[in-house]
């Protein structure tokens, strides 16, 4: 009897160390979940271009990566904390960011790329190797990584006035709505009073006569009715500001496996070469040129030449001496994208 219960004993073992032995099957991979923050509402063509790159990162990713696109802010992260926010990769793995907005923590960004001192919207394309530096250089610091731009949709800035004017002769008897300090500096120089007041008070402030005339990407214009209070535009300048940002926290994305890695950021170069191309054509503006007509607006002739060119001399004066006040590296960014428009 012992013998048979010690031959037993023993083939339970041999067969438990058999099952112990046979190796076990891999986990399935978890979907990893991103949430990204934007700040412009879904009806924007940005918050649009910024969908598009959600949508192909999660067909290509195939379960892997899946982000969730929350614009308007919706997630209550504010863009001035983007630098402070973002690289924990917690409460927000990746975001759209307009680099304007990084000024608390950055005031040389104020005047790295000003509106109204590039004459033509293809020289964005020259810079943006030059940009690219220059945010990377800051990404690097905060453990954020830049995966590519998502281009303005507007590429023209006009001057809207109840009265028909277009020459700037006109305009030093009227007073102007900007959109930020750099404007209120540039047309003081031109002997023009500006006065910030945001878009949402902007129809108000026209059909009250708080101003007279508004500074406006015609794009835009058409959102917000300004056609009904300010019927009459005229271009004056290009409208080449900082292009938006595509940025992630770089502890996000390290995590994410190599083929996945590789299928956002070709989606981000893809997203901006679409939007690259759409902004230079100039393919919104010419159909938001009709829409403003069909409404009731007029489009005038274009400033000037003369007039074009004083306005650009002006804000190039307000950047050197905005730079220099800022200090060194405001005075850096500013040589840098000089040379990249200069070859």
């Amino acid at each position: 009897m012992r013998k048979m219960r010690f031959g037993r004993g023993a083939w339970l073992a041999a067969l438990l160390g058999l099952v112990t032995a046979v190796p076990a099957l891999p986990a399935l991979a978890q979907q990893v979940n991103w949430k990204m923050h934007i700040v412009w509402v879904p009806a924007r063509p940005e918050a649009q271009a910024y969908q598009r790159f959600v949508d192909l990162v999660n067909e290509r990713a195939k379960g892997k990566l899946n982000i969730t696109l929350y614009p308007g802010g919706s997630l209550g992260v504010k863009d001035i904390d983007m630098l402070r926010v973002l690289p924990a990769g917690n409460v927000i793995q990746i975001a759209g960011l307009y680099p304007g907005y990084m000024t608390r923590d950055l005031p040389e960004y104020a005047v790295t790329v000003p509106p109204g001192v590039i004459k033509d919207a293809e020289t964005l394309v020259k810079i943006l190797p030059a940009l690219t530096k220059i945010y990377q250089e800051t990404y690097d610091k905060w453990g954020i990584k830049l995966l590519g731009y998502v281009a303005h949709p507007v590429r023209d800035t006009h001057i809207y006035c109840k009265e028909p004017i277009n020459t700037l002769a006109q305009l030093k008897a009227k007073k102007l709505r900007v959109w930020e300090k750099f404007h209120v500096q540039t047309f003081d120089a031109l002997g023009v009073a500006g006065q910030v007041i945001g878009q949402n008070d902007l129809y108000l402030a026209m059909k009250t006569g708080v101003v007279d005339c508004a500074v406006y990407p015609i794009g835009f214009a058409n959102t917000i009715s300004l056609q009904e209070v300010a019927p009459n535009a005229a271009y004056l300048f290009p409208y080449v500001l900082h292009p938006l940002n595509l940025i992630v926290s770089k502890k996000a994305f390290d995590a994410l496996a190599p083929d996945v890695q590789k299928i956002v950021q070709d989606a981000a170069r893809e997203v901006e070469k679409q939007t690259v191309a759409a902004y230079v054509s100039g393919e919104f503006d010419k159909v938001a040129n009709g829409e403003f007509q069909k409404k009731g607006g007029k489009l005038l002739a274009p400033f000037p030449a003369a007039d074009q060119a004083a306005f650009q001399k002006a804000a190039r004066d307000i950047w050197d001496r905005e730079a220099k006040a800022i200090g060194a590296k405001a005075q850096e960014n500013r040589e840098a994208v000089l040379k990249a428009i200069a070859r």
